[in-house]
């Protein structure tokens, strides 16, 4: 049986959800200036941070969405290069629109966006 490893009186519980509130800022520029390339990057590191509170079923559904969206990320890279103006992909926005939300999801349910105590009072201890 493995031992536990010891734990610090310290934590980055802070800084952790800064680095988050910051890939939200970015994801949410880029999605506004769509901005696929950057959108899908911001939420990748996004997917990394939040990477701890995924169970292993969702850490596959993601994989597949992940895939799926690079996927089409590199085709319209493709063509851009070959000089074709392919335009808006709506399906590409579409998946990355979900995509951000269901991280926002896994984000609010693992209790990051709202300390979960039942006594207000005791929310900063």
């Amino acid at each position: 049986m493995e031992q536990p490893r010891e734990q610090s009186e310290f934590n980055s519980a802070i800084s952790y959800l800064n680095r988050i509130n910051s890939l939200f800022y970015q994801a949410d520029e880029a999605s506004m200036s769509l901005d696929a390339f950057q959108w899908f990057h911001s939420l990748l590191a996004l997917y990394r941070e939040l990477s701890t509170e995924l169970k292993d079923d969702e850490i596959e559904e993601f994989e597949k969405i992940r895939r799926e969206l690079a996927e089409s990320l590199n085709q319209i890279l493709y063509q851009q290069r070959r000089g074709r103006n392919i335009g808006l992909n709506s399906e590409l926005y579409d998946g990355l629109h979900l995509f951000e939300m269901r991280l926002r999801r896994i984000m609010k349910e693992s209790g990051l966006q709202i300390k979960m105590r039942e006594d207000a009072s005791q929310a900063l201890r």
